[in-house]
């Protein structure tokens, strides 16, 4: 009786071993497997990285919703999808824009992946500060100081002095100060030695003439033909102004008269545009 039960007993301890061995090696085999799915993965993600990132520099032909169309500099057009890119250099691709593009791998006959896209030269930025060279800022403010030569403008963005010497002068109670102004400028507000030069001052009392929608320039007639005319003004520093207009706009003026010349645009052109004579 005493054999049979320790049989027993040794079958019952086989079996328990079985089973363990038999956990053991399924949780060995989950192991090795989880292992092997982190290392797979862990050398896509590696693969990924490593891969090699390029540069195709041009010039944008084309903006299609995410998709830019970019020529290099022999012609050739490639198409990037720049939905995920980072765009650097300005808020937006535009038409015409000078860009360097960064992509991955090989560049494809259809779509290329951009990762990022660095805009070196905005087309639309370039031709908004056209524009705005086109025409001379005007800024407004309170008159702090003025004589014949300078004038002191308290804005709100700061202080500023201005050459006044061949500036229009719009007024009805005259330039001086605690007057507001509107201030027509060209040059840099910041530079306190080359003064920025003021091309025309108008008085709060004389926005609404006539005169102060139109801009002008008053000197003394050095050069003259039918259709153009040179004036010289007191500044020696902003001397000699050439204005180009209609053959017969300024056929009654000759050397040495003081005209003044209605013009549109600004008076850093070299010709500016006449519009008449005042």
């Amino acid at each position: 009786m005493k054999k049979h039960y320790l049989a027993i007993a040794v079958l019952a301890m086989a079996l328990g071993m079985t089973a363990c061995s038999s956990k053991t090696s399924e949780t060995t085999a989950d192991t090795t497997a989880a292992t092997t799915a982190v290392e797979t993965t862990a050398e896509t993600d590696a693969s990924a990285e490593d891969e090699e990132e390029d540069y195709y520099y041009g010039f944008v032909g084309e903006v299609n919703d995410k998709v830019i169309t970019v020529a290099d500099d022999e012609g050739k057009e490639v198409r990037f999808d720049v939905s995920a890119a980072k765009v650097e250099g300005a808020d937006a691709i535009g038409t015409g824009d000078e860009v360097e593009v960064a992509y991955s791998g090989q560049l494809s006959e259809d779509v290329t992946k951009a990762k990022s896209v660095d805009i070196i030269t905005s087309a639309a930025a370039e031709a908004a500060a056209e524009a705005a060279a086109e025409i001379d800022e005007t800024i407004s403010g309170t008159i702090e100081k003025a004589d014949d030569k300078t004038l002191t403008l308290k804005t709100e963005d700061g202080t500023y002095t201005f050459n006044t010497i061949i500036a229009q002068k719009v007024t009805k109670d005259g330039i001086k100060a605690g007057a507001e102004a509107d201030v027509t400028f060209y040059g840099d507000l910041e530079d306190e030695e080359d003064k920025p030069v003021a091309t025309k001052i108008v008085t709060e009392d004389a926005m609404d003439t006539p005169e102060a929608k139109v801009n002008a320039l008053t000197g003394k007639v050095v050069e003259v033909k039918t259709n153009y005319v040179v004036l010289e003004t007191a500044d020696p520093d902003n001397t000699l102004f050439t204005f180009v207009g209609t053959d017969g706009m300024f056929d009654k003026l000759k050397v040495g008269d003081t005209a003044t010349v209605a013009y549109e645009g600004t008076l850093t052109d070299k010709s500016i545009m006449a519009t008449g004579l005042k």
